[in-house]
């Protein structure tokens, strides 16, 4: 039955019968507000591959992170797990090259590395 009631509890996203609740609305905004520093604190760290722990990251691991989730009515494993995959889409597109290789021959159009320039070419040709 708890696993039924979980299952449903994650992937719930409209509910009819749902009545308005603020409380639980500002703890996710709460949380929303966290989860952003969050991964902006960790973006900059990926980015210029820092390897300090953030406050952030403290909080992020913390009771009380659990303790939000509670509040606002959300799994925090789940949650984790979804701010996981943001931080390994991260990870993957700061590890890509900043200058992709390229062989040398796409820079010349003929066997000779010295090769003369075509008069009849050249943007330069018109001007005296």
């Amino acid at each position: 039955m708890a696993g039924s009631h979980q299952s449903n509890f994650v992937f719930k996203t409209l509910n009819l019968e749902e009545q308005y609740d603020p409380y639980r609305n500002l703890w996710r905004n709460v949380l929303i507000v966290g989860i952003e520093d969050f991964l902006k604190s960790r973006e900059i760290q990926i980015k210029f591959k820092n390897k300090k722990v953030s406050l952030e990251e403290i909080w992020f691991h913390h009771n009380d992170f659990n303790l939000v989730c509670e509040y606002a009515q959300l799994n925090p494993d789940v949650v984790r797990e979804r701010i996981y995959e943001a931080i390994r889409k991260m990870e993957k597109h700061y590890d890509q090259k900043d200058m992709p290789e390229m062989s040398g021959k796409w820079f010349y159009k003929s066997e000779r590395i010295h090769r003369e320039p075509n008069r009849h070419s050249t943007t330069m040709y018109s001007v005296r």
